[in-house]
């Protein structure tokens, strides 16, 4: 076997019956172990310490790419704390997906559970179905969530998205759940689909970008209608990096901006698209 792999593939051998938690599997941290070591890492069943060997197999070793397969909804801390390289997570999987990531990509295709991305710094997490809630969000009791990064998720996502963010992008292709941008300090959350009850209480700054439909709380104020720049140059930007499709009539269109939340008292703003009249169903 040569020294270096492509890929370190990890195949779970069957859905565990009791959670399973894997925090701090990454690909920065596999990429320079051998697949006997990469076995030997540890996993938590509860509070009994076992070994990833346990639960997995193990092909490939000393490569900065991790690709885990499986059934892996009742797994936890799957890519929590990535600081580089590349993971692809093939299936559902379960809560704290890239939590705590500083740099590098995740990739998941499928659904994952609660706080993915959670207290987020950097990199960039791609989902291809939906998310639980809190995404985006902050660790109970801190001050602050995501801090930098981007995540780019094509379903929907539950409550609390974007929770005390105080920078980095959130981009939801289906609907969000109540309280969406709840505190936020700053960052960017868009929405596609319908954005859920109570959005932005709380917000000192940061913006959200609602394409699909929302209920402006009383405590936003409406400042004017216009064609925001940087909302032009951000959607051109994901159609661009993500390949996103994206209907020029959001890209080109009107917004109505709400600031708020008067509450707080806060600068926070949500920008609300004017879809014209008569136009298809629009999705990322």
């Amino acid at each position: 076997m040569s020294d270096i792999s492509d890929v370190v593939t990890l195949t779970l051998r069957a859905a565990p019956a009791e959670p399973l938690d894997v925090d701090g599997l990454t690909a920065d941290r596999v990429s320079s172990l051998s697949e006997r070591e990469i076995a030997a890492l540890p996993a938590w069943v509860g509070a009994r310490e076992a070994r990833l060997g346990d639960f997995f197999d193990v092909n490939g070793e000393r490569s900065a790419r991790l690709r885990i397969v499986g059934e892996l909804t009742n797994v936890h801390g799957l890519a929590s704390r990535t600081a580089g390289g590349e993971v692809v997570i093939e299936g559902n999987a379960g809560r704290r997906v890239a939590a705590g990531m500083t740099a590098g990509s995740v990739e998941v295709r499928g659904s994952v559970g609660d706080d993915a991305g959670m207290a987020m710094g950097g990199g960039v997490l791609r989902i291809s179905g939906s998310a639980g809630d809190r995404l985006g969000a902050a660790t109970p009791g801190a001050s602050k969530g995501m801090t930098g990064g981007e995540i780019v998720l094509a379903g929907s996502a539950g409550a609390d998205a974007g929770a005390r963010a105080r920078r980095g992008l959130i981009v939801v292709g289906g609907d969000v759940g109540g309280d969406a941008g709840r505190s936020m300090i700053a960052g960017t959350l868009v929405v596609f689909g319908r954005t859920g009850p109570r959005p932005g209480r709380g917000s000192k700054r940061g913006s959200i970008v609602a394409l699909g439909g929302i209920e402006v709380p009383v405590t936003y104020w409406y400042a004017c209608t216009y064609e925001p720049p940087h909302v032009r140059l951000l959607l051109t930007y994901l159609r661009r990096r993500y390949g996103l499709e994206i209907d020029d009539r959001m890209i080109d269109g009107k917004y109505r901006r709400h600031c708020g939340d008067a509450g707080n008292p806060g600068r926070g703003e949500i920008l609300e698209w004017i879809q014209p009249a008569f136009s298809n169903d629009l999705a990322i």
